[in-house]
């Protein structure tokens, strides 16, 4: 009984060790982290066996956990974990312990895994009530967009597909081509706005950045092109998520190079 009991031990200490071999974890941030408030952090196991599975293994993230009962040869999976990071700028990602429990939950193993992996947490919005930027040009501003929309002017002609609105067809020019043309119309843009992080309303510079994060979220919301000067960087007034990214980046890393 006692040696049956030994052998047992030590074959699930085995079987345990190699459980946890030929793996990788990556860890997937999100592309907008806020400083102090959840975000969903990704992470995902790879199995990079060509035969064998991933049984049981645990990965714990800070107070987190997430179980992986299977992962099939060659493959990978990835869960979701809510993190909260502190503290605006890049910031090195934390590490990793792979837990496993395999095969009955008599030996748990470990490994610690550094991640050589950064990112960057932007500030967190602070509302500023009652800051106005005019907009002389109304709903049309000075700056031209290229972008289709629906009010816009008339950027060009083309051929009608089959879903435009009837409205949007060009009768007079579709007769002469005896094929229905349609006008495609520029988006409406409005006004563009440089944010001055120096007059931004705040009691220190912290509370100005918050300002401009929220003012930056707001106005690229409504359609606005908005631009950036903070110290020595500017950023020209423009549009889309990938110029909402390096403002809010900018903004998360001034004043810490």
């Amino acid at each position: 009984m006692v040696s049956a009991l030994l052998g047992f031990m030590a074959v699930s200490g085995v079987l345990g060790k190699w459980n946890l071999s030929r793996f990788d974890v990556r860890l997937i941030p999100s592309d907008e982290i806020y400083d102090g408030l959840p975000t969903l952090l990704g992470i995902e196991l790879i199995n990079q066996r060509r035969r064998l599975p991933i049984f049981l293994m645990e990965t714990v993230l800070g107070e987190k956990t997430a179980l992986f009962p299977l992962v099939d040869p060659g493959r990978s999976q990835r869960k979701n974990l809510e993190m909260t990071f502190q503290g605006r700028g890049r910031q090195q990602l934390p590490q990793v312990m792979v837990r496993s429990r395999f095969p009955i939950n008599f030996f748990i193993r470990h490994k610690t895994l550094t991640m050589d992996q950064t990112l960057t947490v932007f500030p967190r919005p602070r509302p500023c009530a009652g800051l106005e930027y005019p907009d002389p040009g109304g709903e049309r501003g000075a700056q031209q967009s290229w972008s289709r929309g629906q009010d816009g002017d008339i950027s060009r002609i083309s051929n009608y597909q089959g879903g435009e609105p009837l409205k949007l067809i060009h009768w007079k020019l579709s007769a002469r081509h005896d094929a229905l043309k349609v006008k495609e119309l520029s988006a409406a843009t409005r006004a563009p706005v440089i944010l001055d992080l120096a007059q931004l309303p705040g009691s220190n510079l912290e509370q100005r950045i918050g300002a401009a994060v929220y003012l930056v979220t707001r106005m690229l919301r409504e359609g606005r092109p908005v631009g950036l000067r903070a110290g020595q960087t500017e950023l020209a007034a423009a549009m889309g998520r990938q110029h909402k990214l390096q403002l809010l980046e900018a903004l998360a890393t001034h004043g810490q190079d």
